[in-house]
């Protein structure tokens, strides 16, 4: 199994694939790994040492702290080919995607009350106001989207993600983190990063190709036509996330986004090194889930 192997450590650096690859063909000991890495670069070594570190703490029971990295921007930002190569670099089994959660929540949600979450986010607008395509009522739906969707996140993060311990990567377009519990956004686990693309015309292209990468039913195309009600979506998530420090990345060019990210992760897990285990008994949510469990058989 490639994440229970040692040498899985090596995708957590950041390298690509030829240069793991030239390190595993050439090297025989932990020595020879560790000082090829430093012939590419004193960061890849640190990256490699300090994941090493986090996974020993984490096996030898010190660690309780898991990753959960939160991915958000707007669709075609990239945030679903970036929290899959987060979730292969730390072997993180779940990416939870925002779109799925949201189609399967329309089966429990009322249609009645939340006419506004059975459209697209681009078309919440019918439902605010006077029902009028202005920007103000394009935002407006935007966030009434946004607030069921960040509840049902904020769940996930605080049941599975904090309070059992599972790291996980989620990506969804909703995020606004003024929307979440500050005890939640800021837990040393909780890693928000926001996507911003600045070129309308790199927009435009990864909207066009989507069709013929994942989503092949040919359904992508919709999206053009409200690629400017995105930008004003976008320019209203970044402003949000920059009040409250949470990271807004440029995604224009992929392979610099990744760097930027693999950085900001590296800075919690130095944190989470130091910190080792953290009380949650603060977060709301998590009180509620623990009532919740007293229902369970084994707790009565």
């Amino acid at each position: 199994m490639i994440h229970s192997d040692k040498n899985s450590l090596l995708l957590s650096t950041g390298l690509g694939l030829k240069g793991v690859g030239e390190i595993l063909s050439s090297c025989k000991s932990t020595e020879e790994v560790e000082t090829k890495l430093r012939d590419f670069g004193e960061k890849y070594l640190k990256r490699y040492n300090l994941f090493k570190t986090y996974k020993d703490g984490v096996f030898a029971g010190e660690i309780k702290l898991p990753l959960i990295p939160i991915i958000s921007g707007m669709p075609g930002a990239g945030k679903t080919s970036l929290a899959r190569e987060v979730a292969t670099a730390f072997g993180i089994g779940d990416v939870m995607g925002g779109d799925a959660i949201r189609a399967s929540y329309r089966e429990l949600i009322s249609k009645e009350e939340h006419p506004e979450f059975f459209t697209s986010v681009y078309g919440a607008w019918q439902f605010v106001g006077d029902g009028k395509e202005t920007e103000e009522n394009i935002v407006k739906g935007f966030y009434l989207q946004a607030k069921i969707m960040n509840n049902l996140m904020e769940r996930i993060v605080a049941d599975r993600g904090i309070r059992d311990g599972e790291s996980m990567v989620i990506e969804y377009l909703h995020f606004l983190p003024s929307q979440y519990d500050s005890n939640i956004l800021n837990h040393p686990s909780v890693i928000p990063i926001v996507l911003r693309v600045d070129s309308m015309e790199e927009w435009r292209r990864r909207i066009e190709i989507r069709d013929r990468i994942s989503h092949l039913k040919g359904n992508s195309q919709r999206l053009i036509p409200a690629l400017e009600k995105y930008r004003m979506m976008q320019d209203v998530q970044c402003e949000d996330a920059k009040k409250v420090g949470v990271p807004v990345i440029p995604s224009d060019n992929m392979k610099e986004a990744y760097e930027k990210i693999m950085n900001i992760i590296f800075e919690k897990i130095e944190r989470i090194i130091e910190t080792k285990d953290m009380s949650a008994e603060n977060i709301e949510k998590i009180k509620r889930v623990m009532e919740e469990r007293s229902l369970n058989p084994d707790k009565k």
